[in-house]
């Protein structure tokens, strides 16, 4: 447990808002779990959120999600923490790939259907795209998470994973919080 923990990160968030397919919450989750982002956000104002197990194969048991009934409540938590509001568009005009990832960043999914609020563009720090070079201009979301969250992970490599971990002590908390939620000792 404790060399999973040494390797996870907080710089980095997800935040999905009312998405509808528990298929895609597990897809997200799954992901995050499996590249070492500790924390995802759920934003639950219209949808509950639900995950389907056959597909989260148990990632939510080592993640920290934090639910929310309310957008504004989440966005203001987010940036009293310093995280900037990163949200995917394909009318902007920066790549994703050429974003400054180095600060801590809360990357925002939007429902399913119809995709991110304007809310969320108004109050957005970094308004990025995905590379796409097809007719189609829409990619599922849980497709665009893993392709953000392997993007993140190839960029913690390369500027040195140490600088986005936790610290020793967040480590301790965490691996503590394991053992005990599975009934086990350090």
């Amino acid at each position: 447990m404790r060399s999973i923990a040494k390797l996870r990160t907080r710089h980095y968030t997800f935040v999905l808002e009312d998405l509808n397919d528990p298929h895609n919450i597990s897809a997200v989750l799954r992901t995050c779990e499996c590249f070492g982002i500790q924390e995802v956000h759920v934003i639950e104002e219209l949808r509950p959120f639900r995950v389907s197990r056959p597909i989260v194969k148990g990632a939510d048991q080592w993640l920290d999600i934090v639910r929310w009934t309310s957008r504004q409540a989440c966005l203001e938590h987010l940036r009293s923490r310093g995280f900037g509001i990163a949200v995917a568009s394909s009318k902007a005009d920066k790549s994703f790939h050429a974003c400054d990832l180095g600060q801590k960043l809360a990357i925002y999914m939007g429902t399913e259907f119809a995709g991110n609020s304007e809310h969320i563009y108004r109050n957005a720090d970094m308004v990025f795209k995905l590379p796409q070079h097809g007719f189609t201009e829409s990619l599922n979301v849980s497709v665009c998470a893993g392709m953000m969250i392997a993007h993140l992970d190839r960029h913690m490599d390369v500027a040195g994973r140490e600088k986005f971990t936790m610290t020793e002590s967040e480590v301790d908390d965490l691996v503590g919080r394991w053992c005990v939620a599975h009934d086990m000792q350090d």
